[in-house]
């Protein structure tokens, strides 16, 4: 009786550790299918899946025509795990291409022959690289195989289907065209970031998303056939098209260093705008820098100098006093000073003409085109300072551009109540302000286009990866005079060209040309005083009879010969290359010059 109850005790605790150690792998089972799965599935993935980045590829700067400025060029680095290489004695096996079903065996000998057959190398060169990392560290698991393959090679490698090679992307910018448009494209540091130019305002547009992909793995790191997923699909940049046209800015371009070098001048600038849209279809400035070789450039002239160094314009600006006197009703291009060559019209402020001469009758457009400071001020003079700040303003002086650049400057115009009275005359000859090129071309544009200035632009759309396009914005256009005033300053811009001396030096046969040279002082920071040397510039309209473009000229401080001539040339060059470009076509009709004396 109490050998079967022995018996019995023994059995009921056997079930119960059976049925305990049960509830225990129950419990532990649903922990694991279903409390911890989550975090249990993504610790192994972590250990097993291996995420990979796929870099976008940064968008391309082109032209108005699509020809390619910059762009990226994408080559893919070889590497192989060499310790894997010697997995199963150095064998694996793919897919049978030319049955179609199954596999076949490889040997890692024969897979060093298929890559040197695509990468240019020999069997025995890669077998090298593999022994010599072997040699250094028996557990090697990386070495370069051949670095800079281009895509047509990548995908030779990727075909062979070799489970312990590897590839990396690595992008480069270039600039197919050197150092044309350099100043206005840009360039790129370390690791390719944007540093200036457009490179570096329309970065947003230009870089793109990087994809994500995982792969699953063994235990040994060979990738597993089939287990690619991608997690995040890659965006490439977008495209960023410029006003520019390419043909067009190298021309600019040699036409501004040929006469930058000729006279021996500091530096040029030569732009061309178009007068109904202010597009910037070349920016030119001389030695502009190559973004292929950056170092090799004068560190002062990388930036887009157009944009972000102004200059006090001198002449050129008389344009906007004559056309303020007209607009305001106080003048017409025939109202007649007698002019003397010298005038201190106050205690303290004296100004005079760039020649001597007596007294002489001349009208406004006579004033204009003899280019004489003392006329333009005793005209001026009947315009209080608040109406004539009015129109600088109008005209874009003092008010920083947007044309798409990552600095433009505002050049600089100080309100009324801060001139002192010296100035307050200057202001009226293009001295005691200041503008860059573009924002004259810009005053030179209003007066062609009827009076409605069109803020400049050099940046025309960013187009997506998808083709969204999206246009920056530059500004509202502004009406700065009236169209019957811009009528009558073109007929005025015209008689300076045809009567004065350096006709011959613009002149292009079958075309009208309108326009005002500038030769202005310069303060020289060093000393707070004014330079005894000068920028010359013309800005011109042309053809005079239909505008369809302006182009503004600088030169300088030369030192080995006439700026001014440099200049003009320089504009008759550009203004030559614009008509071929885009087929301008003559001029019709003849003109007759405006009185200049009376």
């Amino acid at each position: 009786m109490l050998r079967l109850r022995g018996s019995s005790l023994r059995r009921a605790i056997a079930l119960a550790i059976i049925v305990v150690a049960a509830i225990v792998f129950l419990v532990r089972l649903v922990d694991v299918q279903v409390v911890s799965a989550a975090a249990l599935n993504e610790d192994a993935k972590d250990k097993r899946a291996v995420p990979v980045a796929i870099p976008s590829v940064r968008g391309d700067i082109v032209d108005r025509d699509g020809e390619v400025l910059a762009t990226t060029d994408e080559r893919y680095d070889v590497q192989l795990s060499p310790k894997n290489t010697r997995l199963n004695d150095g064998v694996f096996y793919r897919f049978d291409t030319e049955r179609g079903v199954g596999t076949v065996k490889v040997t890692a000998a024969q897979a060093f022959e298929e890559i040197g057959a695509v990468t240019g190398q020999s069997g025995d060169e890669i077998q090298k690289i593999v022994d010599d990392a072997l040699s250094d560290n028996p557990k090697s698991d990386f070495a370069y195989v051949q670095r800079s393959i281009d895509l047509t090679q990548l995908n030779a490698l990727k075909a062979l289907e070799i489970p312990w090679l590897t590839f990396e992307s690595q992008h480069t910018r270039t600039y197919p065209n050197g150092a044309v448009g350099g100043n206005i494209v840009g360039f790129s540091g370390a690791d390719d970031v944007p540093q200036a130019g457009v490179e570096l305002s329309q970065d947003a547009c230009l870089t793109g998303v990087d994809g994500t992909e995982t792969y699953e793995r063994s235990e040994d790191g060979v990738a597993l056939p089939g287990s690619v997923v991608v997690t995040r699909k890659v965006q490439d940049g977008g495209t960023v098209q410029l006003t520019i046209d390419r043909d067009l800015q190298w021309e600019a371009q040699q036409a501004i260093n040929q006469q930058v070098q000729s006279v021996g001048a500091a530096y040029g600038l030569l732009t061309v705008m178009d007068v109904q849209t202010g597009e910037l279809v070349a920016v030119a400035e001389d030695g502009s820098v190559d973004p292929n070789d950056v170092d090799a450039s004068d560190p002062a002239k990388r930036e887009a100098r157009s944009f972000t160094s102004p200059y006090e314009p001198g002449s050129t600006f008389k344009a906007i006093t004559a056309a303020a006197l007209i607009d305001q009703g106080v003048a017409t291009p025939a109202s007649q000073n007698l002019t003397p060559d010298y005038l201190e019209p106050e205690p303290g402020v004296r100004f005079g003409d760039a020649f001597n001469h007596p007294e002489m009758p001349w009208t406004l457009t006579g004033i204009l085109t003899q280019s004489s400071n003392v006329g333009t001020s005793m005209l001026g003079a009947q315009l209080d300072a608040e109406t004539r700040y009015d129109y600088l303003k109008r005209f874009g002086v003092g008010t920083a551009t947007q044309a798409g650049m990552p600095v433009e400057d505002s050049g600089l115009l100080y309100e009324p109540a801060d001139w002192d009275r010296q100035t307050s005359y200057n202001t009226m000859f293009g001295q005691g302000l200041s503008s860059t090129v573009v924002q004259t071309a810009g005053v030179y544009q209003a007066i062609a286009n009827k009076g409605v200035r069109v803020p400049p632009s050099v940046v025309q759309e960013c187009v997506e990866a998808d083709g969204t396009t999206t246009a920056p914005e530059h500004g509202e256009p502004v009406t700065a005079i009236s169209e019957s005033t811009a009528a009558e300053m073109m007929g005025m811009l015209e008689t300076v060209t045809t009567e004065g001396w350096f006709k011959d030096l613009i002149a292009i046969p079958g075309y009208r040309i309108a326009g005002k040279t500038g030769t202005a002082e310069q303060v020289d920071p060093a000393t707070g005083l004014y330079r005894t040397d000068y920028v010359h510039s013309f800005a011109g309209i042309f053809p005079a009879d239909d505008p369809q473009y302006v182009a503004v000229a600088s030169i300088a401080f030369p030192t080995a010969g006439d700026g001014g001539v440099a200049a003009l040339t320089a504009f008759r060059q550009a203004a030559e290359a614009t008509i071929r470009t885009f087929h301008i076509p003559p001029s019709t009709g003849e003109f007759q010059p405006l009185p200049t004396e009376y």
